[in-house]
């Protein structure tokens, strides 16, 4: 299929036209020390850029005070592009995912995991690498248990997490190859500026750092040709995975089945989701 621009961010204007300004501690959701603040210190515009900063500690000390919004627009299907810096060491973990309705992921099928997540990015501290993944999961009496069974409460409050991440070190399945990093060298650190794109399909879900675009005379992409990798860690540049290959997405389908059976075949990813950028720490 042939891809035409249907939506653009503009960047020049304050942050708060395009996206909401999360305003919450990150200590009970992904468990980091960051503190997420609307104050305009940690959430501004620049030289037409939407900057994300951690900006101070948090006046304990225990943590630390970052940036963190949601798009005001949400999207199903199409093809994203994100050109982005992406600061590394220092322990910080810059995201760049998607989430529906809000930041709680209350969307179709129920509170998070059950509606689902797509990670485009994660990376941490010195890796050379950022992390793609899918997040589904299910409603359960007893987690992921063999024991437990499916229940249709929206995963409120048991529920089972499936999902493409492994954060084992010997676990490469989700990792593509980025830049180099030297935590060693001068400051500031981060990767010089990457495109991240995602292709999000029916059934199948696809990214790329820093693609070539084929493109007809209109102006429209009609293909993507990866980057060539030569990374000594043997990391490609793009990944892809597709429901029919993808036991982690295949695993919500009795739930699905059992708890909405007018869901489409791809379910959690057929809904709505918004566009989430943050650092955490």
């Amino acid at each position: 299929g042939r891809f035409v621009v249907h939506r653009r961010f503009n960047l020049t204007a304050p942050p708060a036209e395009e996206f909401d300004i999360i305003d919450i501690s990150d200590a009970y959701i992904t468990h980091s020390c960051s503190n997420y603040v609307d104050d305009g210190t940690t959430v501004f515009s620049r030289d037409g850029s939407l900057v994300l900063k951690v900006a101070s500690h948090c006046k304990d000390g225990g943590c630390m005070n970052s940036g963190r919004v949601m798009s005001r627009s949400s999207f199903k299907y199409g093809l994203f592009e994100f050109t982005a810096r992406v600061p590394k060491c220092n322990y910080v973990w810059p995201a760049l995912w998607l989430l529906p309705e809000n930041t709680h992921g209350e969307g179709t099928y129920g509170r998070w995991p059950c509606s689902g997540e797509i990670d485009l990015l994660e990376t941490v501290h010195n890796h050379t690498f950022g992390t793609f993944n899918l997040i589904a999961g299910y409603g359960s009496s007893g987690g992921c248990e063999a024991s437990a069974e499916t229940t249709c409460n929206g995963c409120v409050p048991g529920y089972c997490v499936s999902t493409t991440y492994n954060e084992s070190e010997e676990a490469t399945a989700d990792r593509y190859f980025v830049e180099d990093v030297d935590c060693s060298a001068e400051p500031p650190h981060m990767w010089k500026e990457h495109t991240f794109v995602m292709s999000w399909q029916p059934d199948e879900v696809a990214m790329w750092v820093d693609p070539t675009f084929e493109r007809d005379g209109r102006g429209r992409v009609r293909g993507i040709a990866p980057k060539k990798s030569d990374n000594s860690e043997g990391y490609s540049t793009w990944k892809v995975y597709r429901r029919e290959s993808t036991p982690q997405w295949q695993a919500v389908e009795g739930f699905m089945d059992q708890c909405f059976p007018e869901a489409n075949n791809d379910a959690p990813f057929d809904d709505r989701f918004k566009l989430v950028l943050n650092i955490a720490v």
